[in-house]
């Protein structure tokens, strides 16, 4: 009788360590460094649909990455994280030649902040300046802020 008691003791107290013992999931559900927003407009300033753009992302080790978006007005772009700067070469055909394509420069400097134990930390992007390198048949760029802390439309560009 005194070892069923004991063994039913046991059995509780393991019981309950295994319940209580479980933490839930610490899972980061968002992104958390923002994106570079890009709204499209025309020359009175309405959203714009692109049929398509293309845009080169110049990379640490100078190759490159290609975004391809198709019927929208306005697109995120990861700003390179790494560096104080994103060369971006936006073009609305495949078959562009490099000497005609949009080039913007992103110039920026980078802050770390905490955001959660499952998340990190996310890059938060200060001192932003857009140099418009070279444009071609994009009318002008506008920039909306000077730092990116959200994903909120940061720069319009005007075609």
């Amino acid at each position: 009788m005194f070892s069923k008691k004991i063994n039913l003791i046991i059995i509780y107290i393991l019981t309950f360590s295994f319940i209580y013992s479980c933490v839930d999931d610490d899972v980061c559900d968002k992104i958390a460094t923002p994106r570079l927003t890009i709204a499209f407009v025309d020359s009175l300033n309405q959203k714009l649909k692109k049929d398509s753009i293309f845009i080169d992302e110049v990379n640490l080790d100078n190759t490159m990455s290609r975004h391809v978006f198709s019927g929208i007005d306005s697109i995120k772009i990861p700003l390179n994280a790494l560096s104080d700067k994103t060369i971006l070469y936006l073009y609305d055909k495949k078959s562009t030649p490099d000497s005609i394509k949009n080039i913007i420069t992103v110039t920026y400097q980078t802050e770390q902040e905490y955001v959660s134990k499952a998340c990190g930390f996310k890059i938060l992007y200060k001192n932003v300046n857009f140099d418009p390198t070279r444009l071609t048949n994009i009318k002008k760029i506008t920039s909306k802020t000077t730092q990116i802390r959200e994903e909120s439309k940061n720069l319009y560009i005007t075609y």
